[in-house]
């Protein structure tokens, strides 16, 4: 048992410093080509304008302000859709469940699609709206789960679906009156996913939501496997599980409408990372949440990576989620037989 406990804390280091390594090669990646003097300028730069407030330079601009941000985005937006993922596999006790089951990312989508055909223009729209309807989403979900009477978590995941096809109905209408040289095109790419739109604000309420929500869901650890086990074990154990089940929802639910509100829809890295962890930890492992929101983050600053650079336009990186995704999740199935 020993040993086990010693392969999973070497499992967790491990990926701890390639996601570190992979923060700083990231920083040397991009089309814009750098060389190694200007890099060492430019970080003295950074630290002028940090310390003192002077003006960054051109090269300093691109890694500070362009390259920096997206890099930290990714690796949290990464973070916050994977353990969101594992939370909704453990609670829905379902190996196939992702933040999708309960119609967030249906209603986000929406809510951008809105933004991008509204004349009204103000700060933040796409992502006010986008997460909004998000949010807006969960509570459809939730009243319509109420008026059904029935604690059962099916009624739940139908009360999901019926939320998820509506938002998605209104998206198609959204698509269909839209502009069919501006506004369709844009809502098309937004909802194939990307992090261009990475800036600094954008990041700090990364860091004040997601990184809180992951301590928390860190600690809740023990009350989410009670209630992995079923209804009438967690009840038996004295947990008010529907008072439960919803909060950590609402809280999961909450941190993906704010991913999807930034980044559009990044499908996948919520299914298929929380299979890779479990796989390597085991599911009742305590470190399991924290190892999935690094791996998770890893995963998506990779592809992040490739999307920026691997062609001379930005390729949406909810393509290569999906193309990375599926034949992992396939492996998974046929091979391995662990999902």
């Amino acid at each position: 048992m020993s040993k086990k406990n010693d392969l999973k804390l070497y499992y967790l280091f491990i990926i701890t410093i390639f996601f570190v390594l992979t923060l700083i090669v990231s920083m040397f990646i991009g089309r814009y080509s750098i060389d190694r003097q200007e890099y060492v300028n430019s970080i003295g730069n950074i630290k002028s304008h940090i310390l003192n407030g002077t003006e960054l330079n051109p090269i300093a601009m691109i890694l500070f302000n362009v390259r920096l941000t997206r890099i930290l985005m990714a690796a949290l937006v990464g973070a916050g859709l994977s353990i969101s993922g594992l939370v909704f596999q453990n609670v829905f006790k379902n190996p196939i469940a992702s933040p999708d089951i309960l119609g967030v990312t249906s209603g986000a989508s929406f809510g951008a699609a809105l933004a991008i055909i509204l004349p009204v223009e103000f700060k933040g729209k796409i992502q006010i709206l986008a997460f909004t309807f998000g949010v807006l989403a969960i509570l459809i979900t939730c009243f319509i789960k109420r008026m059904s009477r029935d604690e059962s978590i099916l009624y739940l995941v139908l009360s999901g679906i019926i939320t998820s096809a509506f938002f998605t109905s209104l998206l198609s209408i959204m698509k269909y009156i839209s502009d069919p040289y501006q506004q369709l095109p844009s809502i098309v790419f937004w909802t194939m996913g990307g992090l261009h739109r990475a800036n600094w604000e954008l990041v700090r309420n990364c860091i004040f939501i997601i990184i809180p929500s992951i301590i928390l869901i860190n600690k809740l650890d023990f009350k989410i496997k009670i209630l992995s086990l079923g209804d009438t074990e967690a009840k038996s154990l004295g947990m008010n599980v529907s008072k439960f089940r919803n909060l950590i929802l609402y809280l999961v639910s909450f941190v993906v409408s704010f991913c999807v509100s930034i980044s559009g829809t990044i499908g996948w890295i919520s299914l298929i990372v929380p299979h890779l962890s479990r796989i390597l930890l085991g599911n009742d492992n305590k470190f399991i949440y924290l190892f999935t929101a690094i791996f998770g983050g890893t995963l998506l600053l990779i592809l992040d990576n490739v999307a920026r650079t691997l062609t001379t336009s930005e390729i949406p990186i909810g393509i290569l989620t999906a193309m990375i995704g599926a034949p992992i999740l396939g492996y998974l199935l046929i091979i391995k037989k662990t999902v």
